[in-house]
């Protein structure tokens, strides 16, 4: 009866998952073509995420894979995870894959979030 009161052990997250809950994060919906292919695809080249295609605003969204994309305040630093919808239930997820500066601002272009990297770099006093 007294274990009722005892105060549970809380699990310590990956020091990956606390340094994300810190950053900027953005979630855009794609096209669901393959959710396990591009988790492969992803461990093994992070120009996956530029094959991926929007999903229509407009469109009846059953199935779709969700990104997170998660980003730094200078944009150095940046992070992308996967999840899987199926009638807004979650039915996958990926890991936590890193992503280049320059990758994640073709990424989030073709959704229109358009990030001037020049303004973000150490010269940008000559900018």
């Amino acid at each position: 009866m007294f274990s009722l009161f005892k105060k549970k052990q809380t699990q310590s997250e990956p020091p990956l998952k606390k340094k994300i809950k810190d950053m900027k994060c953005r979630k855009i919906n794609y096209v669901d073509e393959g959710f396990d292919t591009l988790a492969s695809e992803m461990s093994a080249d992070p120009k996956a995420i530029l094959r991926l295609k929007p999903v229509n605003y407009y469109a009846i969204k059953n199935k779709y894979i969700m990104g997170k994309v998660y980003t730094s305040e200078d944009h150095q630093e940046n992070y992308v995870q996967f999840f899987r919808y199926e009638y807004d239930h979650e039915c996958g997820k990926t890991d936590i894959y890193p992503l280049s500066a320059e990758l994640m601002s073709k990424a989030l272009a073709k959704v229109g979030i358009i990030i001037d990297l020049l303004l973000y770099s150490p010269f940008s006093i000559f900018y």
